[in-house]
Protein backbone atom coordinates (compact mmCIF):
# COMPACT_ATOMS: atom_id res chain seq x y z
CA UNK A 1 0.00 0.00 0.00
CA UNK A 2 1.14 3.05 -1.26
CA UNK A 3 2.21 5.67 1.98
CA UNK A 4 0.30 9.52 1.54
CA UNK A 5 3.14 10.98 4.05
CA UNK A 6 5.55 12.75 1.46
CA UNK A 7 9.24 11.57 0.68
CA UNK A 8 10.78 12.85 4.49
CA UNK A 9 13.95 11.06 5.50
CA UNK A 10 12.79 7.88 7.39
CA UNK A 11 9.38 7.48 5.35
CA UNK A 12 9.47 5.20 2.16
CA UNK A 13 6.43 5.41 -0.16
CA UNK A 14 6.25 1.43 -0.02
CA UNK A 15 6.61 0.94 3.78
CA UNK A 16 3.55 -0.67 5.18
CA UNK A 17 2.85 0.69 8.86
CA UNK A 18 0.96 -1.76 9.83
CA UNK A 19 3.83 -3.56 9.51
CA UNK A 20 6.53 -2.34 10.90
CA UNK A 21 9.87 -4.87 10.40
CA UNK A 22 13.37 -2.54 12.77
CA UNK A 23 15.45 -6.27 12.50
CA UNK A 24 18.99 -5.66 11.99
CA UNK A 25 20.70 -7.51 8.50
CA UNK A 26 23.37 -9.93 9.06
CA UNK A 27 26.54 -9.64 7.21
CA UNK A 28 25.63 -12.82 5.33
CA UNK A 29 22.20 -11.04 4.52
CA UNK A 30 24.11 -8.26 3.25
CA UNK A 31 26.90 -10.38 0.80
CA UNK A 32 23.88 -12.14 -0.37
CA UNK A 33 22.36 -8.65 -1.22
CA UNK A 34 25.46 -7.56 -2.71
CA UNK A 35 25.61 -11.01 -4.81
CA UNK A 36 28.83 -11.89 -3.47
CA UNK A 37 30.49 -14.81 -4.11
CA UNK A 38 31.71 -16.90 -1.20
CA UNK A 39 34.39 -18.73 -1.69
CA UNK A 40 34.98 -21.82 0.80
CA UNK A 41 37.50 -21.08 3.08
CA UNK A 42 41.35 -22.68 2.02
CA UNK A 43 43.85 -24.27 4.12
CA UNK A 44 47.32 -22.82 3.89
CA UNK A 45 50.38 -24.57 5.16
CA UNK A 46 51.49 -22.38 8.48
CA UNK A 47 55.31 -22.27 8.82
CA UNK A 48 56.29 -22.65 11.90
CA UNK A 49 53.35 -24.72 13.53
CA UNK A 50 53.88 -26.73 16.90
CA UNK A 51 53.39 -30.01 17.19
CA UNK A 52 49.55 -31.01 18.70
CA UNK A 53 49.86 -32.84 22.25
CA UNK A 54 47.23 -35.73 22.40
CA UNK A 55 45.48 -35.73 26.02
CA UNK A 56 46.88 -38.76 28.13
CA UNK A 57 45.14 -41.90 28.12
CA UNK A 58 44.38 -42.37 31.73
CA UNK A 59 41.87 -41.61 34.38
CA UNK A 60 37.82 -42.19 33.33
CA UNK A 61 38.62 -42.03 29.68
CA UNK A 62 40.48 -45.21 29.64
CA UNK A 63 38.91 -47.90 27.68
CA UNK A 64 39.51 -50.09 30.46
CA UNK A 65 37.68 -48.43 33.42
CA UNK A 66 34.73 -46.83 30.53
CA UNK A 67 31.38 -48.21 31.52
CA UNK A 68 28.63 -48.06 29.51
CA UNK A 69 26.90 -45.64 31.04
CA UNK A 70 29.80 -43.07 30.43
CA UNK A 71 30.47 -44.15 26.92
CA UNK A 72 26.56 -43.66 25.93
CA UNK A 73 26.46 -39.66 27.09
CA UNK A 74 30.30 -38.76 25.83
CA UNK A 75 30.55 -37.29 22.47
CA UNK A 76 31.77 -39.24 19.40
CA UNK A 77 35.06 -37.05 19.42
CA UNK A 78 36.53 -38.29 22.82
CA UNK A 79 35.04 -41.56 22.41
CA UNK A 80 37.90 -41.80 18.96
CA UNK A 81 40.51 -39.98 21.14
CA UNK A 82 39.78 -42.81 23.78
CA UNK A 83 40.48 -45.74 21.53
CA UNK A 84 43.46 -44.20 19.62
CA UNK A 85 47.01 -46.85 20.21
CA UNK A 86 49.60 -45.11 22.16
CA UNK A 87 52.16 -45.66 19.71
CA UNK A 88 49.40 -44.57 16.50
CA UNK A 89 50.98 -41.71 14.26
CA UNK A 90 47.70 -39.76 13.47
CA UNK A 91 46.70 -36.71 14.67
CA UNK A 92 43.12 -36.99 16.27
CA UNK A 93 42.67 -32.97 16.84
CA UNK A 94 44.02 -32.67 13.20
CA UNK A 95 40.64 -35.25 11.86
CA UNK A 96 38.26 -32.47 13.96
CA UNK A 97 39.84 -28.46 14.21
CA UNK A 98 38.00 -26.68 11.55
CA UNK A 99 40.03 -23.97 9.44
CA UNK A 100 39.11 -21.00 11.69
CA UNK A 101 41.12 -22.73 14.33
CA UNK A 102 44.31 -23.83 12.58
CA UNK A 103 44.34 -20.42 11.14
CA UNK A 104 43.80 -18.92 14.59
CA UNK A 105 46.08 -15.64 15.35
CA UNK A 106 47.93 -16.53 12.44
CA UNK A 107 48.40 -12.98 10.47
CA UNK A 108 50.14 -11.60 7.61
CA UNK A 109 52.13 -8.23 7.45
CA UNK A 110 52.88 -5.93 4.71
CA UNK A 111 54.33 -2.72 4.64
CA UNK A 112 52.38 -0.24 2.03
CA UNK A 113 52.16 3.75 0.92
CA UNK A 114 50.17 5.84 -1.41
CA UNK A 115 50.67 8.86 -2.63
CA UNK A 116 47.99 12.27 -1.66
CA UNK A 117 47.93 15.32 -3.35
CA UNK A 118 48.12 18.17 -0.86
CA UNK A 119 46.97 21.51 -2.43
CA UNK A 120 47.50 25.18 -1.16
CA UNK A 121 50.68 24.50 0.26
CA UNK A 122 54.15 25.90 -0.17
CA UNK A 123 56.22 23.52 1.36
CA UNK A 124 55.17 20.56 -0.22
CA UNK A 125 52.87 19.51 -3.78
CA UNK A 126 52.16 15.93 -2.21
CA UNK A 127 52.53 13.24 0.53
CA UNK A 128 53.84 10.25 1.04
CA UNK A 129 51.52 8.20 3.41
CA UNK A 130 52.98 4.80 4.67
CA UNK A 131 50.66 2.20 6.27
CA UNK A 132 50.99 -0.81 8.07
CA UNK A 133 48.82 -3.58 6.58
CA UNK A 134 47.63 -6.76 8.64
CA UNK A 135 46.05 -10.24 6.74
CA UNK A 136 44.12 -12.53 8.97
CA UNK A 137 43.87 -15.94 7.69
CA UNK A 138 41.73 -17.17 10.34
CA UNK A 139 38.35 -15.01 8.30
CA UNK A 140 40.29 -13.80 5.41
CA UNK A 141 40.08 -9.76 6.85
CA UNK A 142 41.95 -6.80 6.69
CA UNK A 143 43.02 -4.01 9.23
CA UNK A 144 45.04 -0.99 8.08
CA UNK A 145 46.81 1.06 10.51
CA UNK A 146 48.89 4.36 10.06
CA UNK A 147 51.78 5.16 11.95
CA UNK A 148 51.68 8.71 13.66
CA UNK A 149 53.58 11.31 13.28
CA UNK A 150 54.32 14.67 15.06
CA UNK A 151 52.92 18.05 13.48
CA UNK A 152 51.45 16.15 9.94
CA UNK A 153 48.25 17.64 10.40
CA UNK A 154 46.81 14.22 9.26
CA UNK A 155 44.55 12.21 11.39
CA UNK A 156 46.17 9.08 11.77
CA UNK A 157 46.52 5.92 14.00
CA UNK A 158 43.28 3.52 12.46
CA UNK A 159 43.19 3.77 8.73
CA UNK A 160 40.89 0.70 8.20
CA UNK A 161 39.05 -1.35 10.72
CA UNK A 162 39.46 -5.10 10.45
CA UNK A 163 36.53 -6.55 7.82
CA UNK A 164 36.11 -8.28 4.35
CA UNK A 165 37.40 -6.28 1.35
CA UNK A 166 36.24 -7.21 -1.73
CA UNK A 167 38.83 -6.84 -4.54
CA UNK A 168 38.42 -3.77 -7.26
CA UNK A 169 38.17 -5.87 -10.57
CA UNK A 170 34.10 -6.63 -10.13
CA UNK A 171 34.16 -10.10 -9.84
CA UNK A 172 32.55 -9.44 -6.21
CA UNK A 173 35.07 -11.98 -4.57
CA UNK A 174 37.07 -11.23 -1.53
CA UNK A 175 40.95 -10.44 -1.43
CA UNK A 176 43.04 -13.19 -0.81
CA UNK A 177 46.84 -13.65 0.28
CA UNK A 178 47.58 -14.64 -3.44
CA UNK A 179 46.67 -10.82 -4.16
CA UNK A 180 49.81 -9.36 -1.90
CA UNK A 181 52.75 -9.39 -4.01
CA UNK A 182 56.00 -6.80 -3.23
CA UNK A 183 56.56 -3.91 -5.58
CA UNK A 184 52.92 -4.26 -6.48
CA UNK A 185 50.17 -2.53 -6.64
CA UNK A 186 46.71 -3.81 -4.32
CA UNK A 187 43.44 -1.08 -4.32
CA UNK A 188 41.83 -1.15 -1.19
CA UNK A 189 38.72 0.91 -1.25
CA UNK A 190 39.73 3.41 -4.18
CA UNK A 191 43.29 3.60 -2.55
CA UNK A 192 46.46 2.23 -4.49
CA UNK A 193 48.75 0.91 -2.31
CA UNK A 194 52.26 -0.29 -3.38
CA UNK A 195 53.70 -2.84 -1.25
CA UNK A 196 57.07 -2.11 -0.14
CA UNK A 197 58.29 -4.76 2.63
CA UNK A 198 56.87 -7.11 5.01
CA UNK A 199 57.92 -9.24 8.26
CA UNK A 200 59.65 -12.60 8.10
CA UNK A 201 56.82 -14.50 9.47
CA UNK A 202 54.96 -13.51 6.18
CA UNK A 203 58.24 -14.98 3.37
CA UNK A 204 58.50 -17.95 5.12
CA UNK A 205 54.49 -18.45 4.26
CA UNK A 206 55.03 -17.34 0.64
CA UNK A 207 58.01 -19.67 0.39
CA UNK A 208 56.00 -22.47 2.21
CA UNK A 209 53.33 -21.79 -0.84
CA UNK A 210 55.99 -21.83 -3.63
CA UNK A 211 55.62 -18.33 -4.36
CA UNK A 212 58.30 -16.40 -2.22
CA UNK A 213 58.40 -12.53 -2.24
CA UNK A 214 60.43 -10.06 -3.95
CA UNK A 215 63.18 -7.91 -2.33
CA UNK A 216 62.08 -5.40 0.35
CA UNK A 217 62.75 -2.01 -0.85
CA UNK A 218 62.86 1.98 0.59
CA UNK A 219 60.05 4.56 -0.29
CA UNK A 220 60.24 7.54 -1.80
CA UNK A 221 60.55 10.69 1.07
CA UNK A 222 58.38 13.62 0.87
CA UNK A 223 59.42 17.24 1.06
CA UNK A 224 57.71 16.91 4.42
CA UNK A 225 59.54 14.11 5.80
CA UNK A 226 62.73 15.69 5.21
CA UNK A 227 62.14 18.95 6.10
CA UNK A 228 60.19 18.36 9.01
CA UNK A 229 60.84 14.76 10.20
CA UNK A 230 64.90 15.35 9.71
CA UNK A 231 66.51 16.55 13.10
CA UNK A 232 68.77 18.49 12.55
CA UNK A 233 72.50 16.93 14.37
CA UNK A 234 74.63 19.78 15.05
CA UNK A 235 78.20 19.16 14.19
CA UNK A 236 80.23 20.21 17.39
CA UNK A 237 83.00 23.16 16.84
CA UNK A 238 85.51 22.72 19.96
CA UNK A 239 87.30 25.93 18.90
CA UNK A 240 84.18 28.18 18.77
CA UNK A 241 83.48 26.41 21.83
CA UNK A 242 87.07 26.88 23.95
CA UNK A 243 86.35 30.73 22.58
CA UNK A 244 83.36 30.99 24.14
CA UNK A 245 84.06 29.57 27.49
CA UNK A 246 87.52 32.11 27.11
CA UNK A 247 85.28 34.60 26.52
CA UNK A 248 83.08 34.09 30.07
CA UNK A 249 86.08 33.59 31.79
CA UNK A 250 86.26 29.71 31.55
CA UNK A 251 88.20 27.24 29.72
CA UNK A 252 90.80 25.40 29.96
CA UNK A 253 94.42 25.77 30.09
CA UNK A 254 96.78 24.96 27.34
CA UNK A 255 99.93 24.14 29.66
CA UNK A 256 98.98 24.09 33.17
CA UNK A 257 102.58 24.17 34.10
CA UNK A 258 103.56 26.93 31.94
CA UNK A 259 100.02 29.01 33.94
CA UNK A 260 101.79 27.94 37.18
CA UNK A 261 105.06 28.96 36.58
CA UNK A 262 104.18 32.16 34.49
CA UNK A 263 100.93 33.51 36.40
CA UNK A 264 100.67 37.29 36.60
CA UNK A 265 104.18 37.64 35.04
CA UNK A 266 103.82 39.81 32.08
CA UNK A 267 106.16 41.47 30.17
CA UNK A 268 105.28 45.21 29.12
CA UNK A 269 106.50 46.71 25.70
CA UNK A 270 106.25 50.75 24.43
CA UNK A 271 105.30 50.56 20.49
CA UNK A 272 104.47 53.24 18.35
CA UNK A 273 101.98 53.26 15.12
CA UNK A 274 100.51 56.19 14.86
CA UNK A 275 100.48 57.65 18.77
CA UNK A 276 101.83 55.94 21.68
CA UNK A 277 100.44 51.94 22.88
CA UNK A 278 101.24 49.84 25.09
CA UNK A 279 101.65 46.25 24.34
CA UNK A 280 101.28 43.45 27.31
CA UNK A 281 102.40 39.56 26.37
CA UNK A 282 101.00 37.58 29.31
CA UNK A 283 103.49 34.52 29.60
CA UNK A 284 100.85 32.38 31.23
CA UNK A 285 98.94 31.78 28.09
CA UNK A 286 101.27 33.39 25.56
CA UNK A 287 98.59 36.24 24.81
CA UNK A 288 99.09 39.80 23.69
CA UNK A 289 97.18 43.00 24.33
CA UNK A 290 98.03 46.13 23.05
CA UNK A 291 96.11 49.81 24.93
CA UNK A 292 96.06 53.05 24.07
CA UNK A 293 98.33 55.59 26.14
CA UNK A 294 95.85 58.16 26.77
CA UNK A 295 96.79 62.01 28.03
CA UNK A 296 94.85 65.29 28.85
CA UNK A 297 93.83 67.58 26.22
CA UNK A 298 95.53 65.45 23.25
CA UNK A 299 91.84 66.02 21.15
CA UNK A 300 91.41 62.67 20.72
CA UNK A 301 88.72 60.68 22.15
CA UNK A 302 90.10 58.07 24.93
CA UNK A 303 89.62 54.54 23.36
CA UNK A 304 91.01 51.91 25.98
CA UNK A 305 91.72 48.61 23.77
CA UNK A 306 93.77 49.09 20.56
CA UNK A 307 93.58 44.84 20.59
CA UNK A 308 91.83 42.83 23.22
CA UNK A 309 93.25 40.01 24.94
CA UNK A 310 94.38 37.33 22.73
CA UNK A 311 96.55 34.72 21.18
CA UNK A 312 97.80 36.80 17.84
CA UNK A 313 99.31 34.31 15.06
CA UNK A 314 102.01 35.30 12.82
CA UNK A 315 100.36 35.59 9.55
CA UNK A 316 96.45 37.37 9.30
CA UNK A 317 93.20 35.07 8.16
CA UNK A 318 89.58 35.73 8.14
CA UNK A 319 88.02 32.92 9.76
CA UNK A 320 85.25 32.37 12.64
CA UNK A 321 85.15 34.45 15.40
CA UNK A 322 87.80 32.85 17.76
CA UNK A 323 88.94 30.11 14.95
CA UNK A 324 92.29 30.53 12.95
CA UNK A 325 93.63 28.39 11.00
CA UNK A 326 97.53 29.71 12.20
CA UNK A 327 99.26 27.10 14.04
CA UNK A 328 102.47 29.07 15.36
CA UNK A 329 102.06 32.56 17.41
CA UNK A 330 103.71 35.34 18.14
CA UNK A 331 106.34 34.18 21.33
CA UNK A 332 108.83 36.38 23.11
CA UNK A 333 111.92 35.54 21.13
CA UNK A 334 109.92 37.08 18.52
CA UNK A 335 109.71 40.29 19.52
CA UNK A 336 113.04 42.24 19.06
CA UNK A 337 113.62 46.37 19.16
CA UNK A 338 114.60 47.29 15.98
CA UNK A 339 112.73 45.60 14.05
CA UNK A 340 109.00 46.45 13.80
CA UNK A 341 105.71 44.23 15.01
CA UNK A 342 103.10 43.03 12.07
CA UNK A 343 100.13 43.07 13.89
CA UNK A 344 97.14 41.99 11.43
CA UNK A 345 98.64 44.18 8.69
CA UNK A 346 99.84 46.89 10.69
CA UNK A 347 103.24 48.25 12.09
CA UNK A 348 104.07 48.91 15.41
CA UNK A 349 107.98 50.01 15.77
CA UNK A 350 109.07 48.90 19.13
CA UNK A 351 110.49 51.70 21.17
CA UNK A 352 111.29 50.24 24.75
CA UNK A 353 110.45 47.90 27.66
CA UNK A 354 109.64 48.39 31.20
CA UNK A 355 112.60 46.95 33.63
CA UNK A 356 110.80 43.30 34.60
CA UNK A 357 110.99 42.70 31.09
CA UNK A 358 114.53 43.82 30.56
CA UNK A 359 115.22 41.06 33.27
CA UNK A 360 113.46 38.93 31.71
CA UNK A 361 115.29 38.90 27.99
CA UNK A 362 118.52 38.81 29.54
CA UNK A 363 118.37 35.85 31.75
CA UNK A 364 115.96 33.90 29.35
CA UNK A 365 117.43 35.18 25.71
CA UNK A 366 120.72 37.12 26.53
CA UNK A 367 119.50 40.19 24.89
CA UNK A 368 119.84 43.69 26.04
CA UNK A 369 116.48 45.61 26.15
CA UNK A 370 116.40 48.91 26.03
CA UNK A 371 113.90 51.06 28.25
CA UNK A 372 112.23 53.62 26.82
CA UNK A 373 108.92 54.77 26.16
CA UNK A 374 106.30 56.89 27.08
CA UNK A 375 104.88 56.14 30.70
CA UNK A 376 100.79 56.61 31.21
CA UNK A 377 100.00 59.32 32.86
CA UNK A 378 98.79 58.65 36.43
CA UNK A 379 95.49 59.99 37.51
CA UNK A 380 95.98 62.83 39.75
CA UNK A 381 94.03 61.59 43.44
CA UNK A 382 91.75 64.31 44.23
CA UNK A 383 91.35 66.36 47.61
CA UNK A 384 89.50 65.07 50.48
CA UNK A 385 86.30 66.01 50.52
CA UNK A 386 85.04 68.19 53.22
CA UNK A 387 82.11 66.49 55.42
CA UNK A 388 80.35 69.67 56.13
CA UNK A 389 78.43 69.21 59.99
CA UNK A 390 75.33 67.78 60.20
CA UNK A 391 72.18 70.45 60.98
CA UNK A 392 70.36 67.78 62.52
CA UNK A 393 67.13 67.73 60.00
CA UNK A 394 66.71 64.25 58.59
CA UNK A 395 69.38 61.04 59.02
CA UNK A 396 72.92 61.74 58.67
CA UNK A 397 73.65 58.91 56.81
CA UNK A 398 70.86 60.03 54.32
CA UNK A 399 72.15 63.14 53.74
CA UNK A 400 75.74 62.13 53.44
CA UNK A 401 74.82 60.36 49.69
CA UNK A 402 73.90 64.00 48.28
CA UNK A 403 77.96 64.76 49.33
CA UNK A 404 79.56 61.23 47.83
CA UNK A 405 76.90 60.82 44.73
CA UNK A 406 75.20 63.52 42.57
CA UNK A 407 72.45 61.48 42.50
CA UNK A 408 72.21 59.90 45.91
CA UNK A 409 71.00 56.33 46.81
CA UNK A 410 69.32 55.25 49.98
CA UNK A 411 71.71 53.96 52.44
CA UNK A 412 72.20 50.35 53.16
CA UNK A 413 70.55 48.27 56.03
CA UNK A 414 71.92 45.54 58.28
CA UNK A 415 68.97 43.02 57.15
CA UNK A 416 70.64 40.37 59.37
CA UNK A 417 71.02 42.99 62.61
CA UNK A 418 67.45 43.60 61.59
CA UNK A 419 66.05 40.35 61.64
CA UNK A 420 67.68 39.44 64.64
CA UNK A 421 67.57 42.07 67.17
CA UNK A 422 63.79 42.89 67.63
CA UNK A 423 64.10 44.20 71.28
CA UNK A 424 63.37 46.95 72.72
CA UNK A 425 64.84 48.39 75.95
CA UNK A 426 63.03 50.99 77.89
CA UNK A 427 64.06 53.72 80.65
CA UNK A 428 62.27 56.48 82.40
CA UNK A 429 63.74 59.84 82.72
CA UNK A 430 63.68 63.10 83.59
CA UNK A 431 65.20 66.54 82.64
CA UNK A 432 68.15 67.49 84.43
CA UNK A 433 67.69 71.09 84.88
CA UNK A 434 66.98 73.82 87.28
CA UNK A 435 64.12 74.86 85.57
CA UNK A 436 60.66 74.96 87.60
CA UNK A 437 58.32 74.02 84.97
CA UNK A 438 60.70 71.22 83.63
CA UNK A 439 61.96 69.73 86.81
CA UNK A 440 58.84 67.30 87.26
CA UNK A 441 58.32 66.49 83.64
CA UNK A 442 59.35 62.54 82.73
CA UNK A 443 59.79 60.86 79.87
CA UNK A 444 60.53 57.39 78.40
CA UNK A 445 63.11 56.67 76.25
CA UNK A 446 63.13 53.53 73.89
CA UNK A 447 65.97 51.93 72.64
CA UNK A 448 65.49 49.84 69.54
CA UNK A 449 68.27 47.01 68.89
CA UNK A 450 67.49 46.60 65.37
CA UNK A 451 68.80 49.54 64.09
CA UNK A 452 70.17 51.77 66.88
CA UNK A 453 67.52 54.31 67.19
CA UNK A 454 66.04 56.34 69.68
CA UNK A 455 62.62 57.90 70.62
CA UNK A 456 61.58 60.08 73.39
CA UNK A 457 57.83 60.25 74.59
CA UNK A 458 56.43 61.99 77.54
CA UNK A 459 53.76 60.30 78.93
CA UNK A 460 50.33 62.42 79.66
CA UNK A 461 50.46 64.78 83.05
CA UNK A 462 46.77 66.06 84.19
CA UNK A 463 46.09 69.74 84.43
CA UNK A 464 50.30 69.78 83.61
CA UNK A 465 49.80 72.74 80.83
CA UNK A 466 52.22 70.91 78.69
CA UNK A 467 51.16 68.64 75.48
CA UNK A 468 51.94 65.25 75.72
CA UNK A 469 53.12 62.70 73.02
CA UNK A 470 56.36 62.19 71.15
CA UNK A 471 59.13 64.76 72.31
CA UNK A 472 61.93 63.49 70.08
CA UNK A 473 61.46 61.46 66.81
CA UNK A 474 63.19 57.94 66.11
CA UNK A 475 66.36 58.13 64.68
CA UNK A 476 70.03 57.79 65.34
CA UNK A 477 71.35 60.29 67.54
CA UNK A 478 74.96 61.12 68.64
CA UNK A 479 76.07 61.39 72.01
CA UNK A 480 77.86 63.88 72.91
CA UNK A 481 79.54 62.77 76.17
CA UNK A 482 81.25 60.06 73.60
CA UNK A 483 83.22 61.92 70.78
CA UNK A 484 79.81 62.15 68.90
CA UNK A 485 79.19 58.39 68.73
CA UNK A 486 76.22 57.18 67.97
CA UNK A 487 74.08 56.06 70.82
CA UNK A 488 74.72 52.18 71.92
CA UNK A 489 73.41 50.33 74.86
CA UNK A 490 76.73 50.79 77.10
CA UNK A 491 76.05 54.51 77.11
CA UNK A 492 72.13 54.01 78.47
CA UNK A 493 73.21 52.83 82.62
CA UNK A 494 70.49 53.43 84.67
CA UNK A 495 71.86 56.37 86.80
CA UNK A 496 73.69 58.14 84.27
CA UNK A 497 73.44 61.63 82.44
CA UNK A 498 72.86 61.64 78.88
CA UNK A 499 72.42 64.06 76.75
CA UNK A 500 70.33 63.57 73.45
CA UNK A 501 70.20 65.93 70.88
CA UNK A 502 71.17 68.99 73.82
CA UNK A 503 68.26 67.71 75.98
CA UNK A 504 70.12 66.34 79.29
CA UNK A 505 68.43 63.30 80.66
CA UNK A 506 68.67 61.77 83.67
CA UNK A 507 68.11 57.90 83.91
CA UNK A 508 66.09 57.14 86.90
CA UNK A 509 64.73 53.42 86.07
CA UNK A 510 64.01 50.78 83.55
CA UNK A 511 61.44 48.02 83.24
CA UNK A 512 62.69 43.94 83.83
CA UNK A 513 63.10 42.96 80.42
CA UNK A 514 65.98 45.75 80.17
CA UNK A 515 67.33 44.63 83.75
CA UNK A 516 67.40 41.16 82.60
CA UNK A 517 68.29 41.97 78.73
CA UNK A 518 71.72 43.70 80.30
CA UNK A 519 72.21 40.51 82.92
CA UNK A 520 72.57 38.46 79.87
CA UNK A 521 74.25 40.71 77.74
CA UNK A 522 76.90 43.06 80.36
CA UNK A 523 78.18 40.52 82.85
Amino acid sequence: MASAFPKLPGFVPTQELDKPNFRKVSAAKQDQNREIKQLPNKEYPVPRKQPTQVPSQTGMFNPDYLSTTHAMHLPKVCLLISYIPKNSNNDSEELYQPSWVKMDRHVLRFSGFFKEAVVESALENYRIRKLTIFYYLEDHSISITEPKQENSGVPQGAFLKRQKVLRADGSKTFIIPEDFRINQDIEIFGKTIRLYDCDQYTREFYEGLGQPQEQSFSPQSDSFETKTMTKYIPQKDTVMKDYLEHKLGGGKVTSQKQFLENDRKVLKFYVFSDIEYVLHYYLADDTIEIKEINSANSGRVPFPMMLRRQKLPRKFSLNQPGQTYAEDFIRPQDIQFGQPLIIYNRKFAIQGCDPFTRYYYQEKFNVDFPLGGQEEQQIEQRSNIIIPPHNGIGDEQDSLGYIYRLQPIPPKKDFFKWVDNQVNLRYLAMFNTTKPEDKDRVFVITYFLNDDSLLVYEPTVRNSGIPDGKFLEKRKYKNAFNNNEFFSPKDLIVGNEVQINGWKFQLLDCDEFTKKWYADNFK
